[in-house]
């Protein structure tokens, strides 16, 4: 399935184009979220640092009161989250200001379990770098990988069996784990700081194409 990606969703044309698309579901690239409309409920999943945190609002009988919310809202994407985030879901949640007094809307709280839930920043488009960064994070190692820019990978334990092609699905399916530091010439990397593998970065020589290695990190 191809999810659009949207840069933002603050103002009313953007949200009025958004919802006449044929299936009103896409990311958005800032605030990282995803947003789906239901029939009856408006579905954020935001995405931070740590895992993806769902908002589901709306009613039984109308989406009318979630779209009341966005427009109290401003239209504004960001302080429609930013709102939500304030909210103290242990409670009465409807008596909060921000959803409005005496409406039929509701808001819930939940964690996504979804392997294959990705934020927007998972689907740019990764470009060979042109230049050593300051910083190798999961960005800059994915764009590294993906374009064969390296050479002389090794594997720095035995009973470890990594790819780059495994490392690259890693890094999506489990960004918060990995981590990359640079000793000397080479780049190593790191499981929940445990050393598994290093290479040397190469902008410069031919590139190396992706061996066609375990999809999966193997123990």
């Amino acid at each position: 399935m191809i999810i659009r990606v949207l840069p933002q969703l603050e103002n009313r044309a953007e949200w009025m184009a958004f919802c006449r698309r044929e299936s009103p579901y896409c990311l958005v690239d800032r605030p990282g979220c995803l947003v789906d409309f239901q029939t009856h409920f408006l579905q954020l999943t935001l995405f931070g640092e740590g895992d993806p945190v769902r908002y589901t609002l709306g009613s039984r009988r109308s989406i009318d009161p979630a779209w009341q919310l966005i427009k109290r809202c401003q239209w504004s994407l960001t302080a429609l989250l930013e709102g939500l985030e304030t909210l103290d879901f242990g409670s009465n949640v409807r008596d909060n200001e921000l959803l409005g007094v005496h409406t039929d809307l509701s808001a819930r709280r939940s964690f996504p379990r979804d392997p294959y839930l990705n934020g927007p920043d998972s689907s740019a488009l990764l470009n060979p770098l042109k230049s050593y960064p300051p910083q190798w994070n999961r960005l800059n190692l994915q764009r590294l990988l993906v374009s064969g820019q390296y050479r002389d990978w090794r594997l720095e334990q035995e009973t470890i069996s990594l790819s780059p092609r495994g490392l690259l699905l890693e890094l999506v399916e489990h960004p918060d784990c990995w981590s990359a530091t640079l000793a000397g010439p080479r780049l190593q990397v790191h499981y929940k700081h445990r050393l598994l593998a290093s290479f040397i970065p190469d902008l410069e020589g031919e590139p190396a194409a992706l061996p066609r290695g375990l999809p999966r990190l193997q123990p």
